[in-house]
């Protein structure tokens, strides 16, 4: 008969090997699990570093022509809802920048940069747009340039959505300014929303966007913005939530003034004075403020809309292309007056007229329709 000593040291062997084989296999398995969670954060890293956030920036045209009415609203008002809802839906983490040019800034050198591209400046970005007045040219190259000196990068892509209802109308080449870019080494992709932008204006942006890896989009209706946001943005089509038909919810100075300043040619006559080929124009203006105008004629060739390229309207125009250019000065928020001037050239004219407000800064708040001036 064996002791219970006995028979413990019979079986112990055993028992320890059992007992070290669970111990192996439990070893194993949390090596093996260690090793997998190492693996899948080295994955998510490389992940992170090879796709790294997406860079955007919005250049903005703010021309004088931007304030002209459109679906029932200015062509500013109806951008800057439409880029608020896109800001939206990009998210808080967003990196985005902002470039306009125009904006009450006169000449061909008035593209600025109003938000550097940091992540998270969404918020900023709409806040920004908030304070931009149409009024100016439409240098695009300079605008171009502008951006590659101070956003683009030679490592990370970055996206230009560029919005302009216009092309270039100062001396710049914008196909030039891309090349350059291009051979710098700069990354990006440039997509252009042309507003009601006429044949030969869109070959020229269809053009540009070629030579910046991007995509040209015609925006004739309010609806357009929601099909090139989808375009642009694909993954957004299973969003119903994605819907462009908010309001700006903070009314800018250009929302504010649409329904109320307003200026228009009453007539243009002959007049019989001492010198020959004299003109009367006859303006009336409306004005939502009880202070000091500005009211500005200009007289332009009529051939000048055959150009290769559409010259935008009023601020847009150089002012190397004007024949004539008077100021009258008024006081009051509705008023009448004339402006006398004297055609000497044998080409046909057109005039027209803008209203100033003289209080603060110097702006433009409502541009007239144009008029050919009769020969006698």
């Amino acid at each position: 008969m064996l002791s219970k000593n006995t028979t413990i040291s019979k079986y112990l062997p055993k028992y320890l090997k059992l007992w070290a084989g669970a111990l192996f296999f439990r070893s194993n398995i949390v090596i093996f699990f260690s090793f997998f969670v190492i693996f899948l954060y080295g994955c998510s890293y490389l992940h992170s570093q090879s796709t790294p956030n997406k860079r955007y920036v919005i250049v903005l045209d703010a021309s004088g022509s931007m304030a002209e009415r459109w679906d029932g609203k200015t062509r500013m008002a109806v951008v800057k809802d439409k880029l608020n809802v896109l800001l939206d839906k990009m998210g808080k983490d967003t990196s985005v920048g902002l470039v306009a040019y125009g904006n009450r800034i006169a000449g061909c050198s008035s593209a600025r940069l109003y938000q550097p591209i940091q992540r998270g400046s969404a918020e900023l970005v709409k806040q920004k747009l908030n304070g931009i007045v149409p009024a100016g040219s439409t240098p695009i190259a300079q605008t171009l340039g502008l951006v590659g000196e101070y956003l683009l990068s030679d490592t990370v892509t970055t996206e230009i959505l560029f919005v302009s209802d216009g092309v270039e109308s100062c001396e710049g080449d914008p196909k030039e300014i891309l090349y350059k870019l291009r051979a710098l080494g700069k990354k990006f992709n440039l997509h252009i929303l042309g507003i009601d932008i006429d044949p030969k204006g869109e070959e020229d942006l269809k053009r540009l966007a070629v030579i910046g890896d991007g995509r040209y989009f015609s925006i004739k209706e309010t609806k357009d913005y929601q099909i090139s946001f989808l375009k642009l943005f694909p993954e957004w089509e299973t969003d119903t939530n994605f819907v462009l038909n908010h309001s700006f919810p903070q009314k800018s100075s250009d929302t504010m003034q649409e329904k109320q300043s307003a200026i228009r040619i009453v007539s243009i006559l002959p007049y019989s004075g001492i010198e020959e080929n004299q003109y009367i124009l006859t303006y009336e203006y409306e004005s939502d403020k009880n202070i000091d105008h500005m009211i500005q004629f200009q007289l332009f060739p009529k051939e000048e809309k055959a150009k290769a390229f559409p010259i935008p309207e009023l601020r847009e125009r150089r002012m190397g292309d004007l024949y004539q250019h008077n100021v009258d000065l008024q006081s009051g928020k509705a008023r009448r007056g004339r402006i006398r001037f004297q055609l000497d050239s044998k080409k046909r004219m057109n005039a027209s007229v803008e209203l100033w407000e003289l209080s603060g800064i110097p702006k433009i708040i409502a541009i007239s329709e144009e008029k050919p001036v009769q020969s006698p």
